[in-house]
């Protein structure tokens, strides 16, 4: 009992030295790093208190941070366990395993609260999505999924299996394993399989059907090239690859992916696509893929402190560069070719509001499909996803 008092003692000193311009994740290492004296499961433990209070978003912000914590680890456990001693009787009485009798229990206790709290956005938030659901499914830690690439669909299966790696198969092609599963030393990275979000890889089921030789296709913020790699194996045919981005340390890390991909025919080069100075006077494509710089909302069940730190001011600050982003590389797409807008966001301003100017601002492009892909009931990401297309 006394381990986990001071689990939760040290938690709370964290949580209340942490101001959020830092991932958590590197917050917490540098402060193990200095500590020497937590061990392999001290860290896991108090990382977890650290994780789960945050995963309160911005529900029940007037208590205190250590009455906080304890709700917050009241729904992120199935069963009291070793954290009972840290509550009163009736708490452990009501200790459900199931999480929306938990809710309610603390409903009783606080009726400020609403679950809804957490995600306090409603009139921000894209249509389809089930606030309560989103935020329930807040403290479910997400899935990690890889995407078995083209002919190695036996090879990772066996890999997994002689390693004893547990994992779900939810296609051919998609497997669900356990957070934190560790893959380096059991799969060849990138050349077998890819460490993509489900949803991430479900954006392949709106690409467009290309037909033709000499196709060409520019993934204009490629970032890690996830999107890159999956239009490779997609595609099944020759094709010409153009990657850009604005930070060149971001275009050296995808060059040591591509190699380890066997992508090795692509061209690449430097573009802050947000300034209005950017002009496009090259061969136009017939698919550019815009992965736009975002909130990245639908990812913070994996960091939930972005959620705790949140301001509604991020989203405009976003939404200026996506404007700017997609309407200078919609001119890049040929008669006939097609723009692929893509975020991580919960918000229509990041999403719908975004396609909506770049049709009305674009007499030539029409909406071939739209779709929110939500992931909080698959413990996965939620992605947004737009198909246009530029009239012949």
């Amino acid at each position: 009992m006394m381990r986990f008092q001071s689990y939760f003692n040290t938690a709370i000193s964290l949580i209340q030295g942490y101001n959020g311009s830092q991932p958590l994740v590197h917050y917490l290492k540098a402060y193990f790093a200095q500590e020497k004296k937590h061990g392999a499961k001290d860290r896991k433990y108090i990382s977890h208190l650290c994780y789960s209070y945050y995963r309160l978003g911005h529900a029940l912000k007037e208590l205190s941070v250590k009455d906080r914590l304890k709700i917050a680890l009241f729904f992120a456990e199935k069963a009291p366990g070793y954290w009972s001693g840290l509550y009163k009787p009736d708490w452990v009485k009501n200790w459900n395993e199931q999480l929306e009798q938990r809710i309610a229990f603390v409903e009783q206790l606080y009726p400020v609260f609403s679950i809804q709290h957490i995600y306090p956005w409603k009139e921000e938030i894209s249509a389809g999505i089930d606030i309560p659901a989103l935020s329930i499914g807040e403290f479910t830690q997400p899935d990690l999924f890889i995407r078995i690439r083209p002919g190695f669909e036996n090879v990772v299966r066996s890999k997994l299996k002689d390693a004893e790696i547990a994992f779900q198969e939810l296609s051919e092609a998609t497997l669900a394993l356990p957070n934190g599963t560790k893959l380096d030393n059991v799969l060849e990275i990138d050349q077998e399989a890819v460490i993509q979000d489900l949803n991430s890889q479900r954006v392949r089921l709106l690409f467009p059907v290309l037909e033709g030789s000499n196709l060409r296709v520019w993934d204009c913020c490629a970032a890690s090239g996830g999107k890159s790699i999956l239009t490779y194996d997609h595609l099944k045919q020759d094709f010409s690859l153009t990657v850009s981005d604005a930070r060149n340390s971001i275009l050296h890390n995808l060059k040591q992916r591509f190699s380890r991909a066997g992508i090795e025919r692509y061209e690449s080069f430097i573009a802050d696509l947000s300034v209005s100075t950017f002009a496009f006077n090259g061969e136009p494509y017939d698919l550019v893929i815009c992965d736009a710089p975002c909130t990245g909302s639908g990812t913070w069940s994996r960091t939930p402190e972005q959620l705790a730190f949140f301001s509604t001011d991020k989203i405009t600050l976003y939404t200026t560069l996506q404007r700017k982003i997609s309407q200078n590389v919609a001119k890049a797409v040929k008669p006939g070719g097609y723009l692929m807008y893509i975020t991580c966001s919960l918000f229509r301003r990041e999403n719908e509001e975004i396609v909506k100017q770049l049709l009305e601002e674009n007499d030539t492009l029409e909406l071939v499909m739209q779709q929110l892909m939500t992931g909080y009931h698959q413990k996965s990401d939620t992605m947004f996803a737009a198909l246009l297309k530029r009239k012949v």
